[in-house]
């Protein structure tokens, strides 16, 4: 202990430009964790053989690995274990959840991906290098994000996520929105499909009700998205008696008819044609005759009158001569009227339908933005595996599920106030410890992420004093 901080006190008075100290004692510390960490993981190594032993397993032999961790890159010895009719397998690295093949950790990946969710892939590189104890490339950083999605898209779609639950929520009202949205692809266009699902729980302090988001589901297979949504509501909801209001621009795959069978059997539902997408189809087909559109949207939303409805559509066909007597507007017309009259009872205002809650539905198109801020735009191209992975990404954030799925067991690995204060006394106490030296100590190299500073060398050689 009192050589490291004669080490610490060198390198402060060794240096006067305050940058340049503080890069060494970056480096210093970087070294002094990895090769602490590189000790501790052998050590534990060691501590598994007899349990191992136990299960039937034979050391083969001791191979060298390394991974890079949020404090940096650690190489570390371990032992290889064989069983006749059973897997080779290394147990440290079960342990510590080091994948085969895999360079990162678990953490180091989610810090990326994080950075990744608001930053482009060169961007969230040069956050990580510079921020961090690791060096990552652009490429590398999509390779992560691609390999995520993979990851977490089959733990979404299997079969095992749904059977820890043993009681569904009750919940007086449901809503459920859903659009799609195109992107550019690097070989065709690409159309992500967004659903949401919003729950309206009473607020007994306030005597009121409230609409509170509870899941969202991103994918670019409209199939893949119905699917995991459809699982989700079965799986988590008993709607025996819940009031089911949908929301949707009617498009393909999101119709009366596809919200019904997302919901399934329910006390009521209710679905209503999104406002934003009926003003804007009146606006595009009456293009040609702007005075009109405010009548006809004033007739359709707020009057809600078939019979005034057709009157104006009736004048406007009327008022199509001269310049404005084209197949174009004869036609865009025909279609207007066909549309509201195969919609008429979706397009019913909130207010007449005279349910028993507010109005609280249509934040699906502003809800887009978490997603299209970062994948429209600034020349984005996308393919199919990249834009899945980082939707899928994005919508781990979204539901505060990103630990979740990026861990083995599906257990998060959240660290709350509590542990940290108890980590913090941890580490105070192990620094006041009186370390004495013995023999069969352990011995190992620093990697220096600089060369030509002195005074690692002499750490290195002073490390093998401290009793591990």
């Amino acid at each position: 202990m009192e050589s490291i901080i004669t080490d610490i006190v060198k390198i402060i008075k060794s240096k006067n430009n305050v940058i340049a100290r503080e890069k060494a004692l970056m480096c210093y510390f970087f070294n002094l964790i990895r090769e602490l960490m590189k000790l501790a993981l052998e050590e534990v190594d060691a501590g598994l053989v007899e349990e191992t032993k136990k299960q039937g397993y034979q050391i083969e032999k001791r191979n060298k690995r390394s991974v890079v961790t949020v404090f940096g890159e650690i190489s570390y010895w371990r032992r290889r274990y064989i069983c006749p009719g059973k897997k080779a397998k290394y147990p440290l690295d079960e342990l510590m959840g080091y994948d085969k093949y895999k360079r990162y950790s678990v953490l180091a990946v989610k810090d990326v991906l994080q950075v990744s969710a608001v930053a482009t892939y060169r961007n969230t590189a040069l956050a990580v290098n510079t921020l961090s104890c690791f060096n990552i490339s652009h490429s590398q950083v999509g390779k992560l994000i691609v390999q995520a999605g993979k990851l977490i898209k089959n733990q979404q779609q299997s079969e095992e996520r749904y059977d820890g639950i043993t009681q569904r929520k009750k919940v007086p009202v449901l809503y459920l929105e859903g659009d799609g949205v195109v992107i550019k692809g690097t070989k065709k266009r690409l159309e992500f499909h967004r659903y949401q699902v919003c729950e309206d729980i009473i607020n007994l302090s306030q005597k009121r009700r409230k609409r509170v988001q509870a899941k969202e589901f991103v994918s670019l297979s409209r199939l893949d998205a119905l699917q995991e949504i459809k699982t989700y509501l079965a799986n988590t909801y008993d709607l025996s008696d819940t009031l089911i209001i949908s929301n949707a621009d009617g498009g393909a795959g999101y119709a009366k008819k596809d919200f019904d069978e997302i919901a399934g059997y329910c006390r009521h539902r209710e679905h209503f044609l999104d406002v934003f997408h009926l003003n804007k189809k009146i606006k595009d087909r009456l293009s040609f005759m702007p005075a009109m559109q405010g009548k006809l949207i004033s007739a359709v939303e707020f009057k809600y009158d078939h019979h005034l409805t057709d009157v104006i559509l009736d004048t406007i066909e009327s008022n199509l001569i001269d310049e404005l007597n084209t197949p174009e507007n004869h036609e865009n017309l025909k279609l207007l009227r066909s549309y509201l009259h195969r919609r008429w009872a979706d397009i019913k205002p909130f207010k007449m339908r005279h349910l028993s809650v507010n109005k609280a539905i249509g934040c699906c198109e502003s809800n887009h933005r978490k997603y299209t801020y970062r994948v429209k735009g600034q020349g984005k191209y996308w393919s199919e595996d990249g834009a899945e992975g980082i939707l899928r990404v994005l919508t781990c954030i979204k539901n505060n599920e990103l630990e979740y799925w990026l861990s083995s067991e599906f257990a998060g690995g959240q660290l709350d106030i509590g542990d940290q204060e108890e980590l913090k006394g941890a580490v105070r106490a192990s620094l006041r410890k009186m370390h004495e030296t013995h023999l069969g100590i352990h011995h190992g190299i620093i990697e220096s992420l600089t060369a030509g500073h002195s005074y690692l060398n002499d750490f290195g050689r002073k490390i093998n004093q401290i009793n591990i």
